[in-house]
């Protein structure tokens, strides 16, 4: 800019040039001819006229003007003569005439350093009065020139308030020009108003006057006056006006104007600044010319400043409708780092963050955002949208989380936060966490009306957490509340609230109502209860003592549903027959389960009960057939100590002593520490005292090692190892009950802590899973924990992945890692940590777990093809995609197995999102060749495929593509998506055909 102002002020300025001499004493009429000549500027023949008199008289005064002549002429050397000259004449009045005719010389020359040197080393006293203006406009033309800005306009100024000169037109513009540059655009124009009087400077003036009014935003004056000025002004300064014309009609409005004159521009030779690069982006933006908006944007070298800021977030824009959504992330972010306009770096961010979330389910981003700007700029708009998204991808967990953030749901987001909450619920009770599942149904229920089934079907559904959680009382309300609102009649839930009431009831031993609401469902005729209803109702007979009500529902279930591996019927039978004192009945009715399995459950009791039924008619000889046959096949050591007792005793009332002998010392020996080798120790003495042998049995009790009473830490030991056969036997539920003897007989008994880990097994085993890992949990909080220990934390870790407390099962698997002195168990810490920290969104714990499993020497290919999984979806979720999809490409080479079909998808995904439909449809043929068993990422890929065709406008391809994945996929299960999203995009389909 600073060349074209200097080259419109000294093609101007060239016109007013004149030649000043001094005045000189009357001399003879050759000088005064030769001073006529010099006057009228024939310098040559003036000077040979002065250098004539020189020789003639040697005159100083001729010898000064005939080295004027030389410098006007600019002859070769002159510099040399004014050297000379003022050497030999130092006080001569033409010194400051010769000094001022170098300095305009050099000044010409564009030698403006030099010039002002030159102009400085006289003063304006040396020159003629009409040489002064130009002498100071000279000057402080070469201090703006050099750049010395405020020193120019104070000269400049004193030119404008001198008399009126051919200096005074080009100060104005001078002064305005310095005003221009240093954005006072007011004053400046003020000043260019001045100069257009002088016609030298009209049109400069103008021009400058059109750039305040344009730098002021004054648009409006520069569409009125631009135009006409184009034609008019230089060309080299065109394509800055039409620059200048292009974006006001932009500003204005009128885009086809700005286009019309940035055309003008870009037909231009000259040089693109960052600025032109801008401009033409912004201005190919604005005609939806995207693709020369991205190539211009992409053309500046750098975008950190305030209009690289702008450039990034139109650039973003102009990839969202060229598809190309990652690039559009990527400018979104560059865009929302930069803090020149507020609004940008907001709403870039904004849009940043929704990229991240669509493109990489990263809602980090988001959250970051909220912080940034808080809730209520868009919070409820941003959880809605997440929300959906999670719902919508089946993560129930993450849709109820994203609801909980809005402070009012509109009845749309009611709806699907109810959905999301009952889905959730769903998901913990089939894993068996029915605590967490109590306030998804809460939430579910709360805003529907009682009639409503989706309310009834979650309330049922609460009522089923609070029985299994022990909570009997609530679950009977809740369910009294359904039925007596006759909810659910149409569903299998419906018919199952009698029966759901009744176990409430008989839970809370209430055992009339428990009967009532039992028959109450077998009198619906329902079947899927059916035989377990006949059964507890039986039960309820049975615990009122109705012993005689009990046996006729005992015998009518096992008429209905006879299998003799179903104990339970059969003992409770002949239990009450046994309570009612028939005892041939008893054995009658427990008979059957000589065929039982001896695994079947209650086997060891009943079997027991029909060996004492045999005792008592006498029938020894099935009752030892009985007891024998038990000791065979059970496992437990109580039933084994108390059917060898009996067959002692058997024996001994038969006089067989030696035989009873036999069956004591057997509990002795073969089951010292059981609860009832004590009664097998007082049997053995009896015979030999009756025998008269007492010192055998001193003899036998000495060779024991014991004798006397037992102290209490093996009294103690007793009734642990008690506890303990019953677990080992299999029992669990019998195993709890002995457990929780022993415990509150020995709070801090020496296996208080083995006692809490076979009570863990046991819940573990029932498929109390909660209950299961609070016993784990005191075990590892435990000293004395000992070999357990490693047991202990493994399944508190396995456990706690299973309810989906990944947070816990990840600290369980690092506890694992330290303590497991079992091989497999060092690897299964490893992934399972992995495993933990990706399922709980912990991604950086993930990613370093990866690295970890992937540092394993012996780690086998499927194994290291997850941690790559693993890392590279970790990658993706915290937005490395560059990171990601390396690996994801690494991985894809194995299309076969799981990892690489989605790893295949999520590249074919990418090139979606980046708009490269084409690639889209290659790689998805080509994977369609290669996905053997993978049908559902190749059936995504169709869905992707599809959606590309749909972006192209090829809506009838998009149809058949979505239609031919309908008609031929099969889900996999409840979880499978793919015919969900298949059957979305038809219905909107079937809206824009």
């Amino acid at each position: 800019m600073t060349k074209k102002y200097i080259s419109a002020v000294l093609a101007a300025i060239l016109l007013a040039s004149g030649t000043f001499i001094a005045d000189a004493a009357p001399k003879d009429k050759d000088f005064k001819q030769a001073l006529k000549l010099y006057r009228s500027g024939m310098y040559q023949s003036a000077r040979s006229i002065f250098e004539d008199l020189i020789v003639r008289n040697e005159d100083p005064l001729s010898e000064g003007y005939a080295v004027l002549c030389a410098a006007k002429m600019r002859t070769v050397g002159y510099e040399s003569l004014i050297d000379a000259y003022s050497e030999k004449y130092p006080e001569s009045v033409l010194l400051g005439q010769m000094h001022f005719q170098r300095g305009l010389d050099l000044f010409d020359g564009g030698d403006y350093a030099a010039a002002k040197k030159e102009f400085l080393s006289l003063s304006k006293d040396e020159l003629e009065k009409g040489q002064i203006a130009e002498y100071i406009f000279k000057r402080a033309f070469c201090d703006f020139s050099m750049g010395n800005y405020d020193t120019a306009r104070k000269s400049f100024s004193d030119v404008e308030k001198m008399p009126f000169s051919d200096f005074t037109a080009p100060s104005r513009f001078s002064i305005g020009y310095i005003d221009y540059c240093h954005n006072e655009f007011e004053s400046a124009e003020e000043w260019f108003n001045l100069s257009s009087k002088d016609p030298r400077f009209l049109d400069y003036s103008r021009y400058y006057t059109l750039e305040c009014r344009f730098m002021d935003k004054d648009y409006r004056y520069v569409v009125e006056n631009g135009p006409q000025m184009f034609d008019r002004i230089p060309s080299e300064r065109q394509p800055r006006l039409a620059r200048i014309i292009s974006e006001s009609y932009l500003v204005m409005g009128n885009v086809d104007r700005a286009k019309e004159f940035y055309e003008k521009i870009s037909d231009s030779d000259e040089p693109k600044s960052r600025s032109d690069y801008f401009y033409a982006g912004s201005m190919l933006y604005a005609v939806k010319d995207f693709e020369g908006a991205i190539e211009n944007f992409n053309r500046m070298n750098f975008r950190t400043d305030s209009i690289g800021q702008i450039a990034s977030y139109e650039l973003g824009n102009a990839y969202i409708q060229t598809k190309n959504k990652v690039a559009a992330m990527n400018a979104f972010k560059e865009a929302s780092v930069l803090d020149y306009d507020a609004d940008i770096k907001e709403d870039a961010f904004f849009n940043y963050a929704k990229l991240a979330f669509d493109l990489n389910q990263d809602g980090s981003a988001f959250t970051d955002y909220i912080a940034k700007y808080s809730k209520s700029k868009r919070g409820d708009d941003i959880y809605s949208y997440m929300a959906l998204s999670k719902l919508v991808s089946r993560d129930y967990a993450g849709a109820v989380e994203a609801y909980d953030n809005i402070d009012e749901l509109s009845p749309d987001m009611r709806s699907n936060y109810m959905k999301a909450n009952y889905l959730r619920a769903a998901q913990l009770i089939s894993a068996g966490s029915w605590r967490d599942a109590v306030q998804n149904l809460q939430a579910a229920a709360f805003y529907t009306d009682k009639r409503n089934p989706f309310y009834q079907l979650s309330r049922y559904w609460l009522a089923e957490c609070y029985y299994n959680m022990g909570r009997y009382e609530e679950a009977e309300k809740t369910y009294t509340e359904l039925y007596n609102n006759s909810a659910l009649q149409q569903h299998e839930e419906g018919l199952l609230l009698p029966y759901n009431l009744a176990y409430c009831y008989f839970k809370e031993e209430d055992y009339s109502n428990a009967a009532k609401w039992f028959d109450n469902y077998l009198a619906s005729g329902a079947q899927a209860q059916a035989k377990d209803a006949s059964v507890r109702r039986a039960d309820c007979d049975f615990a009122r003592k109705d012993y005689k009500a009990a046996q006729q529902a005992y015998e009518n279930v096992l008429a209905k549903y006879n299998d003799p591996d179903d104990i339970y019927p059969y003992y409770q039978l002949g239990l009450s027959y046994g309570l009612s004192g028939d005892k041939k009945k008893k054995v009658s009715a427990l008979a059957p389960v000589m065929d039982a399995s001896p695994s079947a459950l209650l086997y060891s009791e009943a079997m027991y009960e029909l060996g004492r039924a045999y005792v008592d008619i006498k029938d020894n000889a099935n009752a030892v057939k009985c007891f024998e046959l038990l000791c065979s096949n059970t496992k437990d050591g109580n039933f084994i100590a108390r059917s060898l007792i009996e067959l002692g005793m058997i024996s001994r009332n038969a006089s067989r002593n030696d035989k009873a002998l036999e069956y004591y010392k057997r509990v002795v020996e073969t089951l010292p520490k059981n609860e009832y080798t004590e009664d097998a120790l007082l049997a053995i003495e009896s015979i030999y005292q009756s025998l008269g042998e007492p010192e055998k049995y001193i003899a036998y009790v000495d060779g024991l090692g014991a004798g006397g009473k037992k102290s209490d830490a093996e009294k103690e030991e007793i009734y642990f190892n008690s506890a303990e056969q019953v677990f080992l036997s299999g029992n669990y539920k019998k195993a709890l009950a002995a457990i929780e003897k022993y415990q509150e007989a020995y709070p801090e008994g020496s296996g208080f802590t083995t006692s809490q880990f076979y009570a863990a097994e046991c819940f573990k085993e029932l498929g109390q899973k909660e209950a299961a890992i609070q016993r784990y949990a005191s075990v590892l909080e435990r000293s004395d924990a000992g070999n357990l220990l490693e047991a202990a934390v493994f399944n508190y870790a396995v456990l706690s992945y299973g309810l989906g407390h990944y947070s816990d099962a990840y600290n369980g698997y690092s506890r694992l890692a330290e303590v497991a002195r079992i091989q497999d168990n060092v690897l299964t810490a490893k992934l399972g940590m992995m495993r933990s920290a990706y399922a709980g969104k912990d991604y950086d714990k993930a990613i370093a777990a990866a690295d970890i499993v992937r540092s394993v020497g012996d780690v086998d290919e499927t194994l290291a093809r997850e941690a790559d999984y693993v890392k590279a979806k970790s990658y993706l979720a915290t937005s490395r995609r560059d990171e990601a999809l390396h690996m994801l490409k690494q991985l894809s080479k194995a299309p076969s197995s799981d990892e690489g079909a989605e790893a295949a998808f999520l590249i074919i995904q990418d090139a979606y999102y980046q708009g490269n439909f084409a690639d889209v449809e290659q790689m998805v043929y080509d994977f369609s060749a290669k996905a053997e068993g993978q049908n559902y990422w190749l059936a995504k890929a169709f869905i992707v495929l599809g959606d590309s065709f749909a972006e192209q406008d090829n809506l009838r391809q998009a149809k058949a593509t979505f239609e031919s994945v309908a008609s031929g996929y099969e889900a996999s299960g409840p979880d499978d998506d793919v015919l969900e999203n298949v059957r979305m995009r038809l219905e909107k389909l079937s809206k824009m055909m």
